[in-house]
């Protein structure tokens, strides 16, 4: 990548000057000050003057030093390393040769539930995470990892012997009687122990559930998963786990329950990038629940049983793209496995994610004010096909685009944000053909195949790169976007250090509105001269290239026509 050829100049600089820094940051600057800039003098506290000229020029147009001490690169145009227009953007080979294997955890439903908004979060946000890990090389696979054990089953087993039904309102109604309480954990514990008559309901729960849930794949354009390990799965490694907490010492009795008590732990393990932001290493972690009075087993033991399995599989890393309100559970988990010996730093993180709410009202299955899936994907279909009859009422392949512009729309509100954010649900925004929305980047691509469509050379790959020459002039924004269509590598690289899709999302939506600039400033069919054209053509190649692989990244279809 361009970027690490850079950092390698200034750290050679620097070694000139018997200098050495942990780290050399590269930012992006604003187009106008250069490509890439570095505060690594500030941090040094260096003279900026004597490191710049100590860089090797061959590859800089121009190396400047501006106040207070940062040092801008401009690179010389052939350095550029935009796509060849008629290829497929290859991604660098980051993840090659290791041997690391990394399981990424995202969805997690709840048995007997209907799918709501919060699913459409995880599924989404874990869906672009992986096709980013997948682009950069890297072995990962994914797990649904469904909700089917737990005392919710309990209530579930009591709504179907007491209504011969199960649905959300007799769910919600259970959940919110308290008297019902003790009779719904008793029912759990009767699953757990083999009852045949709740082994018998909990199965056929569990079979119509699974075929629903799997909809989403197809439903938002989620990859497949590789693996479905759901709760029920890790039944028989519970015991295991509990002997191991005995011999290690960390198993108590309170209250008729067992528990690891935390609440002393001076300091915890993160085992995530927002740790240190959750706070707790002061005031300790609190009592871990890992077996309750009934005897009915928890979520934490089965979450203990479930990371210690698979790094058995030989994994390196587990991922849970899983919201905010589990970041103790995870603090609690991750502390736990330290103390048994299971876990070393970074093998497991939590990807938190913050609530999507309406008209400012929080999302919540057991309040029964959830809003469906089903019915926001309905609703935005319907809303999409409006706008789409008025801006095109003559569209072919009506009904596939609009359904491909509904996804789009959906998914990019999500990652556009950052995902340690709560988001208000706002359909002017969704829907903005014109703004910072998934259907103005589809948009964007539709125009550059319009564009390519007219010139008669879209299919004639070797035709397009046979001809894409730099002038010997070319327009700011033309430079400016050759640089942009250079670093689609680095931006996913970046977004994979935290884990956040938003600055993907961002560097396409900027990607955008600079295709959308130049050609507005530059002619291209209408072009006199035969080079500047082919020239621009072969860069609207390789524009649509690009975007293409983006909203691929982010799980958005690109549209030839809409």
């Amino acid at each position: 990548m361009l970027r690490e050829k850079v950092q390698q100049e200034i750290i050679k600089a620097l070694d000139q000057l018997g200098l050495k820094a942990e780290k050399v940051e590269i930012n992006y600057p604003e187009a106008n000050f250069g490509d890439y800039s570095t505060n690594v003098a500030l941090i040094l506290r260096a003279d900026p003057n004597l490191i710049a000229d100590k860089i090797d020029k061959s590859m800089f147009e121009k190396v400047e030093v501006v106040k207070p001490g940062f040092i801008n690169f401009r690179l010389k145009v052939e350095e550029l390393t935009a796509p060849s227009p008629g290829a497929s953007h290859h991604p660098p080979p980051k993840g090659e040769g290791k041997s690391e294997k990394i399981l990424l955890e995202y969805f997690q439903p709840n048995i007997a539930k209907p799918l709501h908004v919060g699913h459409l979060r995880t599924a989404v946000i874990g869906d672009c995470i992986k096709r980013m890990l997948l682009y950069l090389g890297y072995h990962v696979e994914s797990d649904t990892h469904m909700g089917d054990w737990g005392t919710q089953f309990g209530y579930l087993i009591l709504a179907q012997k007491k209504f011969g039904e199960v649905n959300e309102k007799i769910y919600a109604e259970l959940n919110a009687d308290e008297s019902m309480r003790d009779a719904a954990k008793q029912e759990f514990v009767k699953l757990e122990q083999g009852d045949v008559e709740n082994r018998k309901i909990w199965q056929s729960l569990v079979e119509t559930s699974m075929k629903e849930f799997l909809q989403i794949n197809d439903l938002m354009d989620i990859l497949p998963f590789d693996h479905h390990w759901p709760e029920s799965f890790y039944e028989d490694k519970m015991p295991a786990v509990l002997e191991t907490l005995k011999k290690c010492k960390l198993l108590a009795q309170s209250q008729g329950a067992q528990i690891v008590d935390l609440s002393a732990s001076a300091k915890s393990y993160g085992g995530s990038a927002e740790a240190s932001r959750e706070g707790g290493e002061k005031q300790g972690l609190g009592v871990a629940v890992i077996v309750k009075s009934d005897g009915g087993t928890t979520y934490l033991l089965r979450d203990l049983a479930t990371f210690i399995f698979i790094k058995q599989q030989g994994f390196g890393k587990h991922l849970y793209v899983v919201d905010n309100r589990q970041a103790l559970h995870y603090r609690q988990l991750f502390t736990i496995l330290k103390l048994m010996g299971q876990i070393n730093e970074d093998e497991g993180t939590h990807i938190n994610y913050g609530f999507i709410s309406f008209k400012g009202e929080a999302l919540s299955t057991r309040k029964g004010n959830m809003v469906k899936a089903s019915d926001l994907i309905m609703q935005a279909e319907e809303k999409v096909a409006k706008v789409i009859a008025a801006k095109n009422p003559d569209l072919k392949n009506k009904q596939q685009v609009i359904k491909a512009v509904t996804k789009a729309a959906l998914k990019y509100f999500d990652l556009k944000h950052n995902r340690h954010s709560d988001i208000e649900f706002d359909w002017d925004e969704v829907l903005d053909f014109e703004g910072d929305s998934g259907p103005y980047l589809q948009y964007a691509y539709a125009r550059l195949s319009s564009i390519l469509k007219k010139s008669q050379i879209t299919n004639n790959k070797s035709q397009i790169n046979s001809k894409f020459q730099i002038p010997n002039s070319i327009t700011a924004t033309e430079r400016e976007l050759l640089f942009k269509l250079s670093i689609l590598p680095e931006v996913v690289e970046d977004a994979l250090k935290d884990y956040l899709p938003n600055i993907l999302a961002h560097y396409l939506y900027d990607l955008a509105t600079l295709i959308n600039k130049f050609y507005h400033e530059s002619p291209v069919i209408a072009e006199p001269n035969e080079d500047i054209k082919n020239f621009r053509l072969g860069l609207i190649a390789a524009a649509k290239n690009t975007l293409g692989q983006g909203l691929d990244l982010l799980g958005i279809k690109a549209l030839e026509e809409m």
